[in-house]
This record gives C-alpha cells, sequence and structure tokens, in this order.
C-alpha cells in the first residue's frame, strides 16, 4: 500500500514537472560577437550555454542564434581561434534581443607591434607577415620576406636574375636546375585577383641563350622582383592545404592583401650597395563611403655598382578605390588600376670590351581590376555574395645584340620537308633578336557564403566559380633569318599563332563547428573540380575534369591549467590533392627544325660556293600532358602555456607527374655525297648541283625535347615555431622558428642518351633509353632565434636574429647505370643486360658510377647574426638600419675525399627612412 501511495506521488510529481516545464516560457537568444578594439564582426565564433548544451556558430556578419531557449541564469562560454575565450554568468529573460559580446584579440605583440611572422592554421598551415614586420625587415622585393618563414633564412638580393619562390624545399635544391614546379605551382593572389604568367612565351628556339636564360620566366613561376611591398596591408603564406576557392596550385598560396583605407603621406628612401628604392603614397577620404589609395616606388639595382653595365629598374604604381555602405546589405566595392615596370640591361663597354654585346629587357604591364561584396544581414540562409574581374595586359620585350661567326654554317630558312638547296652564311656579322611577348589574362570570380543547419550543425557553405583566359598577342622571336642570332637557327613562330588557353572550375566547401562539451572541433572540407577549355580534342585535357579534394581539420581541447598558468591544446590535420594546368609554353612548344648537310661544295669563289641539305620536321607537342598534381598531407599540434605558443607541424608532399622536358630521339635518313667524285672547280662556272656527285645513305640520330609529365617529387619535413613572448627582465619578445627539411628529385619517365664515343670513324650507332638521371635528395636543419626590443619611450625597436643552419646534406639518387633499353639507327628496340656491359661496343651504353658517386656530401654548421634597428625621429619620420652576418662562425671542413673547403661570409648592410605626415 506504502508502494502504491509513493508510486502516485512520483507519477504526480513528474506530472506537475512536466507541465510547469511547458508552463515554463522559452525565448529566442540572438546576438552579435564583435572585436572590442575596432567592432569588426567576429566570424565563427562559439557561443555556447554549458547548462543546456546549446550552442551556435557565428556567420560572416559575427550573428548567432540559439532558439528554444528557457529564461533563466546561465554561463556563457563563448570562443575562436585568434581571440581571447569568454566565460560569463548570464540572464536570459524575454525582450532580450541584439545582446553584443565584445572579444579581444589574442596577441603577443610588444606594445601593438609585431614584426615576426604569426603562424595560422584557420587556412591551412600558414604564416601571415603584417605591415609592422614588412616595415621592419625593410625588403627591396618579396623575395626578402621569405626568410621569415619557418626555415627560411637570409639571402643576399641578386635582382638582375628572376626571383622564384621556393617553398618547403632546402636551400642547396634551388640552385639545382632540375625543374621549376615548386615555383610554378605556387598561386600568387594579389586582392583576390589570382596573379599568372601562363601565357608568358619569352623563350628562344636554340643558342646559348645565356643572358635570357636566367631571366626568362615562362614555365617557370611569378617572377618575385615584379612585387613591391610598400602598399601590403599583410601577405598570408600558405604551405599547407588552403581553401578549395583557391586553385590552379600545387606548392602553396601567397595570398597579399593591400591597404585600401585613409592614410597620412608617407615616403620610403632606402639605400643599400646593391640598390636604391624610393616610394611614396598616401590614402584619402572621399566621403564618409569611399576612399581613395595611391601609391608609388622606383628602384634601381646595379649588381657591382663600380659596374653600371649590369642592371635592373622597376617602377611600379597603384590607385585603388573602395566604396563601403553599411545597411541591411552591407555593400563593399574595390577597384584598382596598376602599373609595374621593369628594365633589365646588361652590355659591354666598348672601351674595354672586345666584343660588343647588348641585352635589354622592357617590362611594361598594366592591371584593372574590381571586386564586389554585398552581405545579406536579413536572411538566415544567405549571407554573402562576391563578385571579382580582373583583365591585365603585359609589353615584355628582350632585345639582344651579339657578334656572330658564321663559320660556313648554312642558312635554313624553308617551312618544309625535304631536299633543299642553300647559302652559306658569311664569316661574321651581328645578330639581332627580338622577344616581343604580349599577354593577356582575363579572370572573374563568383562565391557566396550560405548557413545551413543539420542535426543541431551548423553549415557554413561555400559555393563558386571562376573562369580565366590567357593568351599571347605578341610576334615572338623577330630577326633576320638570313642572319641569326645562332648560326643555324631559324624559322621563327609568332606567339600570336598560339590558341588561347581557358579554365574554368567550381568549388564547394562546408565549415562546421563542432562543440563537445568543452572541447571544440572544426571541420573543413571541400571539393574542386578543374577543367580546362579552347583545348584541341586530340589533347588528353581536354572535356576533361579534375578533382582536387581537400580536409582541414582542429581539434581544440578544453584549456586546463597547470601551475596557475592556462594551457590550451589543439591538434591539427589535412589531406589535399592540388592539380596545375599546363601553361601554353608546355602545350604549343615551337616545331623542331632538323637540317642534315648532305653536300657542301666551298670554294673561294662565291660564285661557285654550294650546299645542299635536308630538312626533318618533328612536332613536339605532347597530346597526353596533364596538370601537375601534388598529394599533401599534414598533422601539427599547437600549444599555448600561459604567454607562450608554440606550433609543431609534419607534413609530406608528393608530386609524381611534374613537367619535365626529357629528352627524345627521331631517326633521320639522309644521303651524304662525296665532294671528290664530282667536277673541280676550275671545271666549272657556276655551282655545282648533286646529280654530279655520287653519294651514299645514311642514317642519323636528331635529338629533341618534350614536355612531359616526367619529374618525381617527394617532400617531407617538420617545421616549428615557438613564441615565448615578452620576457620582461630581457625587456624583449623572444621567439624561434626553423624546419628539418628533406627533398628528393627523379624521374617518373625515361630519357634517352647518347654515348659520346666514336665508332669506326662514325658518330656511335645506339641510344640508351634510361630510366634515372642526375636526380638528387637534398636535406638541411635548421633553426633561428630571434629577439626584438619594443622601447616605446624612446620609438626604437631593436632586433637580433641568429641564423643557424645545423647542416646540409645532398647525395645522388642511387642507379646501376644501365640503360633499360638501347635502340639503332632502324628504330628497334634490344633489351639491355649485365652482360652487354663488358660487350665491346654495347659497353659505352652503360655509364658506371664511381665508387664515391652516391656518397652523402655534408656541409656542416653555420651561424650567422643579424641586426635591425628602427628609431623613431620625432612624431613623424623613423630611421631604420640593418647588417646581414655582421657576425658569423662557418668553419672550414674537408670533404669525405679530401677537399678542403674554406667558407667566407660578407657582410651586408642598408638602411632606410621612413616619414609620415
Amino acid at each position: 500500500m506504502k508502494f502504491k501511495i509513493l508510486s502516485y506521488c512520483l507519477v504526480f510529481a513528474v506530472l506537475l514537472t512536466n507541465k510547469s516545464i511547458y508552463a515554463q516560457e522559452t525565448i529566442t537568444f540572438s546576438g552579435k560577437v564583435i572585436v572590442a578594439e575596432s567592432e569588426i564582426p567576429v566570424e565563427l565564433a562559439t557561443v555556447v550555454l554549458k547548462e543546456v548544451h546549446k550552442w551556435s556558430v557565428t556567420n560572416n556578419n559575427g550573428e548567432f542564434t540559439i532558439e528554444n531557449v528557457q529564461a533563466g541564469d546561465y554561463i556563457l562560454y563563448v570562443s575562436c581561434l585568434g581571440y581571447k575565450t569568454i566565460e560569463q554568468k548570464i540572464t536570459l529573460r524575454s525582450g532580450i534581443k541584439n545582446f553584443q559580446i565584445s572579444m579581444e584579440v589574442e596577441t603577443q605583440g610588444l606594445n601593438e607591434v609585431t614584426v615576426i611572422a604569426e603562424e595560422s592554421r584557420v587556412n591551412g598551415t600558414s604564416s601571415t607577415i603584417k605591415k609592422d614586420a614588412l616595415r621592419h625587415l625593410q625588403p627591396s622585393s618579396f623575395a626578402d620576406i621569405l626568410e621569415l618563414l619557418p626555415g627560411g633564412v637570409t639571402v643576399k638580393n641578386k635582382m638582375t636574375s628572376m626571383q622564384l619562390i621556393s617553398l618547403r624545399e632546402p636551400l642547396e635544391a634551388n640552385d639545382y636546375d632540375y625543374d621549376y614546379n615548386t615555383s610554378f605551382g605556387t598561386a600568387f593572389v594579389i586582392d583576390g585577383h589570382t596573379l599568372s604568367n601562363d601565357a608568358e612565351l619569352q623563350n628562344i628556339t636554340d643558342g646559348n641563350g645565356s643572358y635570357i636564360a636566367n631571366r626568362n620566366t615562362t614555365g617557370k613561376g611569378i617572377d618575385m622582383r615584379l612585387i613591391s611591398t610598400d602598399n601590403i596591408e599583410s601577405v598570408e603564406i600558405v604551405r599547407g592545404i588552403p581553401s578549395v576557392k583557391y586553385g590552379d596550385l600545387t606548392s602553396g598560396l601567397v595570398n597579399i592583401k593591400r591597404s585600401y583605407k585613409a592614410k597620412p603621406f608617407y615616403a620610403r628612401i632606402k639605400s643599400d650597395p646593391g640598390s636604391k628604392l624610393f616610394s611614396v603614397g598616401k590614402g584619402i577620404d572621399l566621403n564618409d563611403d569611399s576612399r581613395l589609395n595611391m601609391d608609388l616606388d622606383f628602384l634601381d639595382y646595379k649588381a657591382d655598382a663600380r659596374n653600371p653595365k649590369v642592371n635592373y629598374s622597376r617602377i611600379t604604381g597603384s590607385i585603388r578605390f573602395e566604396y563601403k555602405k553599411e545597411a541591411k546589405n552591407s555593400i563593399t566595392f574595390h577597384s584598382n588600376f596598376d602599373y609595374t615596370g621593369s628594365f633589365d640591361e646588361s652590355k659591354t663597354d666598348p672601351e674595354i670590351d672586345v666584343q660588343e654585346s647588348v641585352y635589354d629587357s622592357k617590362y611594361n604591364k598594366i592591371v584593372f581590376g574590381s571586386s564586389l561584396n554585398i552581405s545579406n544581414n536579413t536572411s538566415s540562409w544567405f549571407k554573402n555574395l562576391d563578385v571579382l574581374v580582373n583583365a591585365s595586359y603585359t609589353q615584355n620585350e628582350k632585345n639582344l645584340t651579339e657578334p656572330v661567326a658564321g663559320n660556313r654554317t648554312p642558312v635554313y630558312t624553308n617551312r618544309e620537308e625535304g631536299e633543299f638547296y642553300g647559302t652559306y652564311l658569311p664569316g661574321s656579322y651581328m645578330g639581332h633578336l627580338k622577344l616581343d611577348g604580349k599577354p593577356v589574362y582575363i579572370s572573374s570570380d563568383i562565391s557566396s557564403y550560405l548557413v545551413a543547419k543539420t542535426f543541431n550543425l551548423n553549415h557554413n557553405i561555400l559555393l563558386g566559380a571562376n573562369w580565366n583566359y590567357s593568351k599571347n598577342f605578341g610576334d615572338g622571336e623577330v630577326y633576320d633569318e638570313t642572319r641569326p642570332l645562332y648560326a643555324g637557327v631559324g624559322r621563327p613562330r609568332a606567339s600570336k599563332d598560339i590558341p588561347s588557353m581557358q579554365k574554368i572550375a567550381v568549388y564547394f566547401e562546408d565549415k562546421i563547428v563542432l562543440p563537445i562539451s568543452l572541447h571544440t572541433i572544426i571541420f573543413k572540407g571541400g571539393v574542386r573540380a578543374n577543367r580546362a577549355l579552347n583545348v584541341n580534342s586530340a589533347y588528353k585535357i581536354s572535356d576533361k575534369f579534375y578533382f582536387d579534394p581537400r580536409i582541414n581539420l582542429n581539434w581544440k581541447l578544453p584549456e586546463i591549467n597547470i601551475w596557475n598558468q592556462d594551457v590550451n591544446l589543439e591538434f591539427i590535420g589535412g589531406y589535399g590533392m592540388h592539380s596545375k594546368f599546363p601553361g601554353l609554353s608546355h602545350l604549343y612548344p615551337d616545331v623542331q627544325y632538323f637540317d642534315k648537310v648532305q653536300l657542301t661544295y666551298y670554294s673561294q669563289n662565291e660564285n661557285l660556293r654550294q650546299v645542299h641539305y635536308k630538312t626533318k620536321i618533328v612536332d613536339p607537342v605532347n597530346y597526353e600532358l596533364d596538370p601537375i598534381r601534388n598529394e599533401k598531407f599534414e598533422l601539427g599540434l599547437n600549444i599555448r602555456l600561459g604567454k607562450i605558443r608554440a606550433y609543431l607541424n609534419a607534413y609530406r608532399e608528393e608530386l609524381k607527374n611534374g613537367y619535365k622536358n626529357l629528352s627524345r630521339v627521331a631517326v633521320m635518313d639522309y644521303k651524304l655525297y662525296d665532294i671528290s667524285s664530282g667536277p673541280q672547280p676550275k671545271d666549272i662556272n657556276e655551282p655545282p648541283t648533286v646529280d654530279m656527285f655520287e653519294f651514299e645513305d645514311k642514317k642519323d640520330f636528331m635529338f629533341y625535347n618534350q614536355n612531359i609529365n616526367g619529374a618525381k617529387e617527394t617532400k617531407q619535413g617538420f617545421e616549428y615555431q615557438i613564441d615565448f613572448g615578452q620576457i620582461k627582465a630581457l625587456k624583449s619578445r623572444i621567439s624561434l622558428n626553423g624546419a628539418w627539411m628533406k627533398a628528393k628529385y627523379d624521374l617518373s619517365q625515361p630519357t634517352y642518351k647518347r654515348p659520346q664515343k666514336y665508332i669506326d670513324v662514325g658518330l656511335y650507332p645506339y641510344v640508351g633509353l634510361y630510366n634515372w638521371d642526375l636526380g638528387k635528395e637534398y636535406e638541411q636543419f635548421n633553426t633561428n632565434f630571434r629577439a626584438d626590443t619594443h622601447i616605446k619611450e624612446f620609438g626604437l625597436i631593436f632586433s637580433t636574429s641568429i641564423q643557424c643552419m645545423w647542416y646540409y646534406k645532398n647525395k645522388r639518387n642511387p642507379h646501376n647505370g644501365m640503360p633499360d633499353s638501347y635502340m639503332d639507327k632502324s628504330g628497334n628496340f634490344f633489351k639491355y643486360d649485365e652482360s652487354d656491359t663488358t660487350d665491346p661496343v654495347l659497353r659505352f651504353l652503360y655509364d658506371e658510377p664511381s665508387s664515391n658517386e652516391f656518397d652523402t656530401k655534408r656541409t656542416p654548421i653555420g651561424i650567422d647574426i643579424n641586426l635591425t634597428v628602427s628609431k623613431e625621429i620625432g612624431e613623424y619620420m623613423k630611421l631604420s638600419f640593418y647588417v646581414n652576418s655582421i657576425l658569423d662562425y662557418h668553419p672550414s671542413y674537408t670533404t669525405e675525399d679530401g677537399l678542403h673547403v674554406r667558407r667566407i661570409s660578407n657582410p651586408y648592410f642598408g638602411m632606410e627612412l621612413n616619414i609620415n605626415l
């Protein structure tokens, strides 16, 4: 009986409780999260009511909504990467609307001045460098900035040769001319617009090309000399896995954002032993909604101040406009007009040089771009729309003049296969070559952020598409075909005859922030579909989509307290596929003309001279060319212990089908006429014809290069950065970064080689097909220690950098020295085995490795100490000074084969003056 009474009481209590619950008022808790200092909305902040485990994630405008919440007291927990976590008690009741939460930026800057690269994991593993760090670094070109990355070191500027980016590559590997897949596969984005050099066609067909090779970026990537650093507000260099919004890349992303806001007039004057730089700029408020920003800079560089014959100059100018209107639908419109000119020269002094050689390069580029952002503050699902359009035109002209020794070389001008009579070049003459390029690039991008909710998960969805157009309207190589710059070369091709290339891409990405108790998991995953247009159906890439899936994952653990210090741990991981389409130089190489002299009848009497030759044409177009694809894996850990922050990241990248210009072979048959069998000069009154001579049928190999997916690159390593924050005892911010890097370069496709041997008074009769070349493996480990002291009362920033390269290592990839097979002059292939290495003829195909060929070559420790000082002078001026390698330690060492190496490091210095009015 007591049990029944107790049961009835429990049922009544439950019913009463349920009734009170249903009767209790429920409300919708909504508001906005902003930055305390600037009131800028905070995106992707997590807002949690702990007691009921209900949560929301802020959208692009910092807004959040949590529905069906009972009125009462709660603990509000707000967190976001890069901001200080908020945990406070609040009371929710009916009528509360637009609850505003202010978050403070989490920074370790010394009095708001940050002069190091800040590591981030929001957009993949990346480093963000802001304008304070740029000004303190005193760069002359964008290449100087790379020393702030983990693994980066200070390198002396050489502005008379191209400066290509190198990400996650050991320093010595940059000097190894294996290929340019890393620089070609790094995307440069300025204000949302992607730079391109896919239509660059400044190659020459033959000759040594010594003046052009080190300055020509065709198929190699963006020349960083052309990028000014003075108008940059911030630059993010993504080494890891970027958003699918960014495509046509394999190695990384350089995302540059320039200033569009009003700012005082500024001037910068920099001088060092090699260069002089001057820049000015000003930002103007036109009205409450509009701003205009203008800047101009000029750089003059001489490789040797005592030798004005080799120099480089650059001038850049930019006008940028911003219109920004805050309303129900916020509108931001940006427009920019940019000019870049560079002037690269090498010439001889007729008073001291025997030969009069002149190299002159003029580069003029104009860019027009605009972007429109519409943010929707009323819709619950549609949040913003971004539209970008960009167009550029470049006039790139190179002129090279050199004395040429004709040396009785025939002149070849025909453009068909067959047998022809020709003439000879004069004994000597001045050759002139003009390379005329007029690349045009047009690009557009449209994207939108949407918000959706499934299973109590908020999805921040990015949808977008872009289109790119590349075409060169230049004349290409222009010269007198009867007086070519390189003897034996002719038949130039106009760049404007090459078709344009167009690319489209569509992309989808979803960002999910999942709070689980006090854990926060951020998942960002998406896929990008890429396709080439306006490509002949014979090409493999025609009418085919290439898909790039990418995933980044962040897991932030609950904050704990150890020894009265707040400790935060965050694990990161990522996987991504990245594709880069070939440029026009890869898809449309020049047709190869092979000319074989069959009869050369040279007489002192010019009227009796005769030359007869046969021409064979080979088209090296590779219709099987694929985009290069790089697969990346990352795993890392971020640690915050009080004011100490540590970023650790391990990575592996594998590119199996990089572009490589490999040797190919064709067999050509021809006739060799016997001069002794024909008439003597005294017996004829006009040039002889071939029917007057006996001949012998011959065959020979003709070698040419073809762009194929034949390069293999593997990169792996470990990057780290530790920021100890400000050490009060030293009044300095102490940090260190560095990396262990290992990169291997090899072949994934075979190549042809012919031994330089003569057999029976003739060239070697076989060609070997080798599945190896002189590829290398590089390894380095370095650490950069840095101390930055900001003494605010004296307006002084003092930085000391100790760069320790603990070691370099490199070694050749092992091989057995043998070809897989070989080919005779009839085009027949034969298997090559070990027994052929002792054959009297075939043994020459065996490139026997030396006993120490695969030994590891190691360079021991090297230390450089760099000093940078910036001093504010009054209210409007700042004077800066730097000395690189002011002290160094590079001990001499002896290699394994007994060679004694003595190393010398020369100091390099410069100074600059900044004026702000």
